[in-house]
């Protein structure tokens, strides 16, 4: 396996977490990281529609695991 480690910037939010704009900011940073992430991907050689299945099916497990140590709190 080849790895061509890229660093895709990500900012610190400058909205306080009770601040109504930082639901903006956040998916403002998080679009412009999840692009340049699937390109980086793509350019790689994997096809689009593998990168988007595979990001849905790790999202989910995630937000699953989260649950489980919300809940389990």
């Amino acid at each position: 396996m080849v790895s061509t480690r890229q660093t895709i910037e990500i900012t610190k939010p400058q909205h306080t977490a009770n601040d109504a704009y930082r639901a903006v900011e956040r998916e403002e940073i998080l679009e412009v990281a999840f692009r340049d992430f699937v390109r980086a991907v793509v350019a790689a050689g994997w096809s689009e529609s593998e990168v988007a299945l595979t990001l849905a099916d790790i999202a989910d497990d995630y937000v699953m695991a989260l649950a489980g140590r919300v809940a389990g709190k």
